[in-house]
């Protein structure tokens, strides 16, 4: 099946217009109102991490997942996503776009994720819907909501402070950070979704990366590559082509065309069960 050329043309629009909110050439007044602006959004992000979310809660035992042939309770084995309590209602009731959350503990990337109706709004607009130069941590406007296509993209500002995906300059930096969880995880109000990951890269914002396909062919061209071409060695089957979640952000000075793609490939499903 051909590539979606019309998809492919847009999320290379999005990832050409993501760039670094604070840049050497501002001027003094952009560069104090920007630095304003990114703090009222850290303080923001903060507030909603202390409203929302719980690290270290109590997992459940077991889950309950259903019956067997002769009418008895099903019960998996304990959770293995980090046990963290998100207040799904609330982020629901405060965004309609809200979409998950996202965990990326190597980094130590925490943040809803939202979808808007284009690919624009979040860029400056934060979860609460302030205009803010950090803007949110939003997936690719068509992709399906509930995270169910081969490989739906999720962008976010390289923001200086090190906010947002501005964390992505550490694992750039330090590979390192990858060996103890090469792990992020996506936590929705009824499942988590773990994303081990195979590959990160520099690309252009114009580039064929920014692809989503539905055939098999070309899934295997695209892991292909970018197995081939990581700048760190992961030792993962892909064989069974799981979904893949693929995280972008730009990287170097403002107005620049370079953008990092961390990819992770779904390889575990489980009920979500901390309320």
């Amino acid at each position: 099946m051909p590539l979606k050329k019309e998809t492919l043309k847009t999320l290379q629009y999005v990832a050409g217009i993501l760039f670094l909110t604070v840049a050497v050439g501002f001027s003094g007044y952009k560069l104090v109102t920007s630095v304003i602006s990114d703090r009222r959004a850290e303080e923001e992000h903060q507030r909603l991490l202390n409203a929302a979310v719980e690290e270290n809660a109590q997992l459940p035992a077991s889950f309950t997942t259903g019956v067997d042939e002769n009418g008895e309770a099903v019960e998996t084995l304990p959770p293995q996503y980090p046990p963290l309590a998100i207040d799904m209602e609330m982020l629901k009731g405060m965004n309609g776009d809200f979409r998950g959350w996202l965990y990326f503990p190597a980094v130590e990337v925490s943040y809803p994720v939202v979808q808007g109706e284009d690919n624009n709004y979040y860029l400056k607009h934060s979860f609460e819907g302030e205009k803010s130069n950090s803007g949110s941590i939003f997936m690719d406007c068509g992709a399906a909501p509930d995270w169910s296509d081969r490989n739906t993209f999720v962008f976010g500002h390289n923001m200086r402070d090190g906010s947002m995906f501005g964390a992505f300059k550490k694992l750039v930096d330090d590979p390192s950070l990858l060996d103890a969880n090469p792990r992020f995880y996506l936590y929705t109000e009824d499942l988590v979704y773990t994303y081990e990951i195979f590959s990160y890269y520099m690309t252009k914002s114009d580039s064929n990366r920014y692809m989503v396909f539905t055939s098999d062919e070309n899934y295997d061209k695209y892991t292909g590559w970018a197995v081939e071409n990581s700048n760190y060695s992961f030792d993962m089957d892909l064989s069974e082509r799981p979904n893949i979640v693929s995280l972008s952000t730009c990287y170097g000075s403002a107005g620049t065309s370079r953008r990092v793609l961390i990819h992770g490939v779904l390889t575990l499903t489980e009920p979500y069960g901390i309320k």
